[in-house]
């Protein structure tokens, strides 16, 4: 049996999966088990403060439910960056209180949340370690729809048609909006950024 046989059943099954959660209590647990730990990951990641996110991805799992029903999309991949879309505009509307993102923020720069692992910099010199409250600081600059490009495709394992759906734009506007923030940021801190992968997918 080819590997593409088991993938292509996978794949059916996520997507009945989908179709069944609309009508189906127990159908949507598990739609809410199998999306649960990457939405709270990613509101994490934007939002920093534990609470607050655990708070939004409540919020964002109640609206699913609520909106299910009507939802036109019938494959996992539909369903994905519609929850997406909801975590975004969620995660968004804490970050527009400007009081409520500078106090998300200095908690990320105090935890240090993105600071890479000893690991990760044991080859590196002392120059490379950069202030990761600057780098917070500078992400803090970007835009709504700019932080949403970096933290979807950095973090969150976003294709760019992926993040292109979420935020309303092209595939090939999001690439060149990528580059565009990538360079600004390299250009701020004068060190060369790891390029972007050619491929849909995050490295």
């Amino acid at each position: 049996m080819s590997d593409e046989q088991p993938e292509s059943k996978a794949l059916a099954e996520a997507d009945d999966l989908i179709v069944r959660a609309k009508t189906d209590r127990a159908a949507f647990a598990l739609l809410y088990e199998r999306y649960f730990p990457e939405i709270s990951k990613y509101c994490l990641r934007r939002l920093f403060v534990r609470t607050i996110a655990e708070d939004v991805v409540s919020t964002v799992f109640l609206e699913v439910a609520s909106r299910l029903p009507a939802f036109s999309g019938r494959t996992d991949t539909d369903f994905r960056r519609w929850l997406f879309r909801i975590a975004t505009n969620a995660i968004n509307a804490q970050l527009r209180n400007s009081r409520r993102r500078q106090e998300l923020w200095e908690a990320a720069a105090r935890s240090g949340m993105w600071k890479p692992n000893g690991d990760a910099n044991a080859s590196r010199s002392d120059h490379d370690l950069r202030d990761w409250s600057a780098v917070y600081r500078a992400l803090l600059e970007l835009d709504e729809r700019e932080r949403t490009i970096v933290m979807l495709r950095f973090f969150s394992n976003c294709s760019y048609e992926e993040i292109a759906e979420i935020v309303a734009a092209t595939p090939g506007a999001v690439r060149t909006a990528l580059s565009r923030i990538l360079t600004r940021l390299r250009e701020r801190f004068q060190l060369p950024l790891a390029a972007d992968s050619s491929s849909d997918q995050c490295p």
